[in-house]
């Protein structure tokens, strides 16, 4: 297959990929195709930045593929992680809904990580045509932020041990009682998104080695018990 070939196939399974999206289920196919027709994939190298904080905010993205890191600098240059996101996130799409339309953070890739990007003023337009597609979208993301905000409650008012036990859990697939994973992204990156130092992170998953639930060996975990994780949940 030539080049050209190649990029259609590429974009029309992107297309596929997120025509469910949160923020995009909400429209119809013409409203759906009228904005992914100015669309176009965007590969990233690690460590490759996608936009700048304070940039202007003409584009949103979703990641299909690795993981992309959003971040704020401090005035001594020490980098503060906000979240890191993995396929099906959007990014940058929270700036559409600013006075200002700059982007409030940087994001950069963590590993090679292709996303498509999308124009913010396409898609704004086309919500503003209908009132329909705008309430969808609306009531898709406030289930979002209701979820959002289960998950701020875990990270003030669990325990250490209870974030990693769920964080570990999400990454399960299937009812297997012995089950191989794979951190998706750095321990350190981890830590930071479950609100908590690395050094804590890896005392806690000692702990769980000491117990015999978890076999780690680098980013490649072997979960022992699933049972016996949910257990410590109480």
């Amino acid at each position: 297959m030539n080049k050209i070939g190649d990029k259609e196939t590429m974009m029309a399974e992107a297309l596929r990929q997120i025509r469910q999206h949160t923020l995009l289920a909400a429209l119809n196919d013409e409203q759906f195709h009228a904005l992914t027709s100015h669309s176009r994939l965007i590969d990233l190298k690690a460590d490759q930045t996608l936009f700048q904080q304070d940039g202007e905010a003409e584009r949103f993205f979703i990641v299909l593929q690795g993981s992309i890191k959003l971040f704020r600098l401090t005035s001594e240059g020490r980098e503060i992680v906000m979240n890191v996101l993995t396929p099906d996130n959007a990014v940058g799409e929270a700036a559409m809904f600013m006075a200002e339309h700059h982007y409030p953070v940087n994001a950069s890739a963590i590993e090679h990580s292709q996303v498509i990007s999308l124009s913010s003023n396409i898609y704004q337009r086309l919500l503003r045509d209908s009132s329909e597609s705008c309430f969808g979208v609306l009531a898709a993301m406030a289930c979002r932020l209701q979820n959002s905000m289960a998950e701020i409650e875990t990270l003030t008012l669990q325990s250490a041990s209870h974030r990693v036990i769920r964080f570990l859990l999400s990454l399960v697939k299937g009812d297997d009682e012995r089950v191989e994973v794979k951190l998706p992204v750095a321990k350190q990156l981890i830590a930071a998104r479950l609100a908590m130092q690395p050094e804590t992170f890896s005392r806690v998953m000692r702990d769980f080695k000491s117990r015999g639930l978890l076999e780690v060996d680098g980013c490649h975990l072997t979960i022992l018990s699933v049972t016996g994780l949910k257990g410590l949940m109480g």
